[in-house]
This record gives structure tokens, sequence and C-alpha cells, in this order.
């Protein structure tokens, strides 16, 4: 299987996961509750102990979803749900004694057809409080001008339903209206707004006890589930959207983090206008008890209540405090972006090191281009044997990088954007370690020989340097049409990474980037590929049709075209030395004197005379 070698070489977390499983026996919330009534048995509370499960229940499905097998990278709800190595609740060290049995497939093929990316963040979290025990409720909700609510300047709650308040045998009914009722309006509610306490979600402090995995963040009509932080402050997310394959996605876009208005002067109402987009957490509902812990009553927990779970307005007057005073000020740091002290909250590392977060890219990119070698053979070999593969050209039941039947055994696009997202993720740590260099260099280790990196351009070159060095020590081969092996180093698919093919079709040199017109390539044979209409399309115009898909970082949701597909005009990212040349203008000559921190700390350098 495909997948088992690509989970050779990307690691074995989800084996090291299951494998400390036992130490999860000692459940972090046990019963204190029950209930005889409701659409589920109630066991527990909702408390920070139970919101950390939640946080790592999370975690894993992304870290399935972004390192697991083709399979796993492709899976939509029901494998999502139901395969024991994405799914802890699957797990009964995880699950609790007592918890609920596992979702009837009905209701979860119920919620896959409805899936986008509001309706996820509640399929999720629905699904864990019916597994674990514990309540659940939406809130009804209706526009503030008359306007549709999913572009309403702000939304009024007008009631709220629990799971408690369905008979026992509407389990499926309950998820059903969960998810048919529920869409993006639901997060336009502003905190001071009358209503505002019975909301579904609240602002979060930005803060690594509060901002954990199964938060959201709410942009302008379109919402991700927080589900990785980094050592480094960097986020992760899980998405969907409203695309007829219902497909759920890993992102790392960090530039999504837009949008979040500051709060203004005057009354509470109107100094928060707007303040709905940024960084929410679910307003978890709360079981009311009597002397012998049965539910009584469920209930929305009050702002005040909400505190010691980490309700927060600071994410909008820190953007006020940046937008009068042109930078947020944090102990001694004066940071200039939200971004920088986003990234300063949630960081848990002391120090990094270049050379390490260069080797560890280095080593997984390497894995993962000797696993796609055996993917492009294998493909290869196939449409030699029983002729072109089919593209899915404008099909509705998949595209480029989903299809089923031959395209999607043996296609690569979505491991080409995956490998391509890799790439910018170690640029984007490499990034974050030189922007914290300004402000406090002891923070990032250099060896002796690099302590010419004395401002944030120094380091940014001697990065650049470090990578292609490294780059240029790893290599693989790939077999040619003509059965010769040829030599690749890190560098040299570096300098391709918009041309490797993703087409099944296509020779080995072609899905290894090879130009067209050069020599590496002169050993490939003619490849036509197939359309859904019986046509066959040429190799090079396939190639250069395919253009776009071969820029992207991420596994797209619409349908696929090639018939009428633009070559140019699409925006393409650029790569790392490009990217540090521009943001830093390097130049090879390193200053004379060492940097000295904005604080007036030297970092562990002798301050001396100004720069010159």
């Amino acid at each position: 299987m495909p997948g088992a070698c690509f989970s050779r070489f990307t690691g074995m977390f989800l084996i090291s996961v299951l494998l400390a499983l036992p130490a999860l026996a000692a459940d972090p919330n046990p019963a204190t509750i029950r209930s005889e009534r409701g659409a589920w048995p109630l066991y527990r509370q909702w408390n920070r102990a139970e919101i950390q499960h939640f946080a790592t229940w999370i975690e894993h499905i992304y870290k399935a979803k972004a390192g697991g097998d083709t399979e796993q990278r492709l899976a939509k709800l029901e494998q999502v749900l139901t395969d024991p190595e994405m799914n802890l609740l699957l797990e009964p060290a995880f699950a609790g004694d007592p918890s609920n049995p596992q979702l009837p497939l009905e209701t979860i093929r119920a919620m896959h057809q409805v899936i986008d990316c509001a309706k996820l963040t509640i399929a999720l979290s629905a699904y864990y409080s019916y597994r674990r025990g514990l309540p659940w409720m939406n809130t009804y909700i209706r526009s503030g001008d008359g306007s549709d609510i999913r572009t309403a300047p702000y939304n009024v709650p007008a009631g709220t339903v629990s799971s408690f308040e369905y008979g026992q045998d509407a389990l499926h009914q309950f998820f059903v209206d969960c998810l048919y009722g529920f869409c993006t309006g639901n997060y336009r509610v502003e905190p001071f707004r009358e209503g505002a306490e019975i909301s579904d979600t609240v602002p979060v402090a930005l803060d690594r006890r509060y901002l954990l995995p199964g938060a959201v963040f709410y942009m302008d009509g379109h919402v991700l589930i927080l589900a990785k932080t980094d050592d480094q402050g960097e986020l992760y997310f899980l998405d969907s959207t409203t695309s007829p394959t219902r497909g759920i996605y890993t992102q790392h876009n960090f530039n999504a983090v837009t949008g979040i208005l500051p709060c203004k002067d005057g009354g509470p109402v109107d100094a928060y206008a707007g303040c709905y987009r940024g960084f929410r957490i679910q307003r978890f509902p709360i079981c009311e008890v009597d002397e012998a812990g049965n539910v009584v009553r469920v209930r929305r927990r009050t702002d005040e209540e909400m505190r010691e779970l980490g309700y927060s307005t600071e994410q909008y007057e820190k953007l006020r405090e940046l937008m009068r005073t042109q930078k947020i000020r944090e102990g001694q740091f004066a940071l200039t972006t939200l971004h920088e002290f986003i990234r300063y909250r949630m960081r848990t590392a002391k120090q990094v090191s270049p050379v390490e977060i260069l080797e560890k890219y280095a080593t997984q990119l390497l894995a993962a281009l000797q696993w796609r070698e055996e993917q492009v053979q294998r493909a290869w070999a196939d449409v030699q044997a029983n002729g072109p593969i089919t593209f899915p050209d404008g099909t509705r039941n998949g595209n480029a990088f989903d299809a089923k039947g031959r395209w999607g055994e043996f296609a690569t696009a979505e491991t080409d954007a995956n490998l391509r997202m890799q790439y910018f993720q170690m640029l984007t740590a490499l990034e974050s370690a030189v922007d914290w260099f300004q402000h406090q260099p002891s923070f990032v280790q250099l060896a002796r020989q690099d302590l010419r990196s004395w401002t944030p351009a120094g380091l940014a070159a001697v990065v650049s340097d470090l990578k292609t060095r490294i780059f240029r020590e790893k290599s693989f081969s790939y077999t040619n049409s003509a059965g010769q092996r040829v030599r690749l180093t890190l560098y040299d698919v570096e300098q391709r990474l918009f041309d490797l093919s993703f087409d099944p079709n296509h020779p080995p040199e072609l899905r290894w980037g090879a130009p067209l017109n050069g020599r590496e390539a002169a050993s490939a044979k003619e490849a036509p590929t197939a359309l859904p209409d019986g046509s066959l399309m040429p190799m090079r115009e396939s190639y250069r049709r395919q253009t776009f898909y071969r820029s992207l970082t991420f596994r797209e949701s619409e349908e696929s075209y090639l018939k009428g597909m633009a070559t140019e005009g699409f925006p393409m990212r650029n790569k790392f030395d490009e990217h540090l040349r521009q943001r830093w203008n390097i130049r090879r000559n390193p200053p004379l004197l060492p940097y000295v921190e904005r604080s007036g700390s030297t970092g562990g350098f002798q301050r001396t005379a100004s720069r010159m």
C-alpha cells in the first residue's frame, strides 16, 4: 500500500501516539454527573481539563491529516471519525469510562453531506461531546439589520437548544438540527450586544493556556479550526469548504489570521462593534445538577463563568494599541505586527537553532521525495501496461487532488501540494527566527562561525547559505524512461519546486521537473493525458495547462480543469533565497560591529561603538 511507504518515510508518530495511550487510562475529567433524559447520557462537565483533552483529540486528527498515509490525508468526515489511527475516541482509554458508543454511520454520513467550514466546527465539537457524555447546545440567531445573517453587520442570539432537550430516541435528529441550523453567521455576534451571553462562542485570550486546538479563527465569512501550535508559536489549522467533495483540509496559513478589527473608544456596544472576527472558543454549556448529581438543566455559561476558561477581549485592545502607537508593548519588547505578538505569546521555545530547523525539514523533505519516486514508478508502469489515465476535467465527483479510480491511485497532486507546504513551513519557521533576532539575538542559537550574523539581514544571509549547503548535501535518485538512474539533490528539487508534474501519465523526467528542452528530458517518451470525453491531450500541452496546479501549497476543493485552464497570470510564491533577499535586502558584506537588541541588552555580545 502506498500509505505504508509514506508512513515509513515520514515518521511513526501515529504508532508512538497509540503506544502512549495506556498513560491516558486515568481520565483527566472523571464522571461526576448523570442524566436520565436527553439525546445522550451525560457524565461530565466542561472544564479546563476537558478542554485540554478535546485539544489533544483535535491535534491528533490534524497530525493524521497532515502526516498520515494518502487515505488519511484525503480523509473526509466518515474516515476521520471511524479510523482508529485518526480518532482517539475509538480508544477506550481516551474515551473514558463511562462514555457513549460510536455514533451511528447514518448520522456521520448525514453530517458529511452538509459539511463546510462552519459546520465542521460543530460536527467535531458535538461528536466529541456525545462520546464523552458532555452537554452540547446551539444558538439560533437573527440578523441585526434584517440582512443575510452570513454578511450582516452583526447578529443577535434569539434562543438556544441543547442535547438535553431532545428525547432519548432523537440522537440522529439532534446532530442533523445542529449542523443544518448552523452557519458562519453564528460567529457574527459582538461581545456586548443584546443576547451575547447566549452566543455560541466568545473571544479568547491570546495565551497558550486558553488558545488551544479546538479554538477557531473567524474571518469575514470563513472560519478555521486551530489544530496545532508549534514551539515557535506558529499556528496550524483544519479547514473545509462548501465544495461538492466535502473535504477536510490541513492549512498552515498564518497569513489568514487577518481581518480583526480594533476596539474603539466609547461605551462597550459601540467600542466593540464588529469585534466578532478573530480567535474564539466555544461558550461551553454547563449542567445544573441536584444534590445527587442528577442533571436538571443545561444552559450557557455567563461571561464571568467563561473567564476562567479564557474569555477575553484583549486581541481587540492589543490591535488598538498597535494602530495608535505602531507597536505592541510586551514586557521589554516593542512588537510591530499582530502576528509577531501572537507568535511571542504562543511560543514555548527558549531558543531556536536555524541549523536544527533546516536539518529537520531537509530530512522530512528527502523522505517524502523518496516515497514520491516509488509512486512515480508505479504510475509509469501502470500507464505503460494499461494506457493513458483520465484527468478529472470538470467532473463534480472528484478533482485533480481527490478523484477516485486510476487517477486517484497514481496522481500526486495532493502529495506535491503537501511537499510545497512543508517547504514553505520551513521558510516560515526560519523567517520567524530572523524576525525575533531583531528583538532578542540570544533567542537564535548560532555556531561560532556564524557570529557574523549581527543584524537580521546578516542572519538571513547565514540562513540562506546554510540552507544551500544542507540542500546540496542531501540527494536521491530516480529512474528515467530509459531505465537509467538520475541523481537529484534537494537543491535541484527546490529549483524545480513548481515544475514537478503530478500527472501520472507523464514520464519520470517530467514528473521530476526536468526542463523540457534540456538533456535530462531527452530520454522522455511521449505520453498523452486522457480526458473524460475520450480525447487525448499531447504531453507538452497537458504539462503546460497544469501549471497552476503545480503552484499550489494546498489541496484545491473546487473542480479541476485542463482544456480551458489559464497558464499564466496567477501568483507564485517566492522561494527561499529570493524571499529572504527581498525581505531583508541581503548584502553579503557583514556589518563591522555587533547588533544591539532593542531592549538594550546585547544578547551575549559585547556592546561597542555604533555601526558604520
